[in-house]
């Protein structure tokens, strides 16, 4: 797997330990894909030429893709913190977020699943919340990001 971080933000890469420790926090089983890129870097910024993943549906921004600006690591200040960042953003249980800020995230939906697919999601505004599955896993996933400025 190729490494997407920016190479001025390349991190010490998760260790074995940290990995049964974060899954036992969380109840889940990561996937496989995603523990090999944080074996390489625990998370960090995604190089410029691979934040956009398209999109076919409305999105807070307006714009056609979701910018991915970092993929959060296995840690307390990262994925870890997929519990406490649900019930602050009222967001589905059952997700383990790793990429976003409050205005829309993407994450692992584990709902009704043992090997989770990848979402994005927004907060409910009234009408629900804006829930999409945009990929059947994390590889899918960093196999259709692009450069934002395709887009524009």
């Amino acid at each position: 797997m190729v490494c997407i971080f920016d190479q001025g933000s390349i991190n010490k890469g998760v260790t074995d330990e940290e990995i049964v420790a974060a899954q036992a926090k969380l109840s889940v089983l990561l996937p496989n894909d995603f523990l090999e890129l944080m074996k390489k870097s625990n998370g960090g910024y995604v190089n410029y030429d691979k934040r956009a993943f398209p999109v076919d549906f409305n999105i807070e921004s307006g714009d056609v893709f979701i910018e991915v600006v970092e993929i959060m690591g296995v840690h307390e200040e990262g994925i870890l913190l997929s519990e406490y960042l649900a019930q602050e953003w009222d967001l589905p249980r059952n997700l383990v977020l790793f990429a976003g800020s409050g205005h829309a995230w993407a994450g692992f939906n584990y709902e009704g699943r043992d090997t989770p697919n990848v979402v994005y999601v927004e907060p409910d505004d009234g009408d629900g919340n804006n829930f999409h599955v945009i990929a059947e896993s994390f590889t899918e996933f960093l196999s259709k990001l692009a450069d934002p400025n395709k887009y524009k």
